[in-house]
């Protein structure tokens, strides 16, 4: 999975995650690791690029859900952009899905400013 952060807004940065193929609890594990250490480098604005995605785990749904909300504990957020129909059905059976959906990287990106 590719991870990118760049400089957004004065003295705030934004993470863009790129994984491809299937989000399941192995992949997930990865994006923990580099949202942990996110948290502890006081970085709190992702972008998750979904364009190579083709399915994500429902456990993986929640756990992202449960990062958002730490997330936004510290003013950030994580927005989805790209988002298949296939994908955005997955969001929608969880029940509820708080995140905002762009489509593209530019217009998620200057939400965060």
């Amino acid at each position: 999975m590719k991870v990118q952060a760049i400089e957004a807004v004065k003295n705030k940065k934004v993470s863009f995650f790129s994984p491809s193929g299937e989000i399941n609890e192995e992949e997930f594990e990865t994006m923990e690791e580099q949202f942990k250490s996110m948290i502890e480098a006081g970085e709190f604005n992702i972008i998750v690029d979904l364009s190579r995605v083709n399915h994500i785990n429902y456990k993986v749904v929640g756990w992202l859900i449960d990062y958002q909300k730490k997330f936004k504990e510290f003013g950030g957020d994580i927005k989805l952009v790209n988002v298949s129909p296939y994908l955005y059905d997955i969001l929608r059976l969880y029940g509820f899905y708080p995140f905002e959906i762009y489509p593209s990287k530019r217009a998620a990106l200057k939400s965060f400013q």
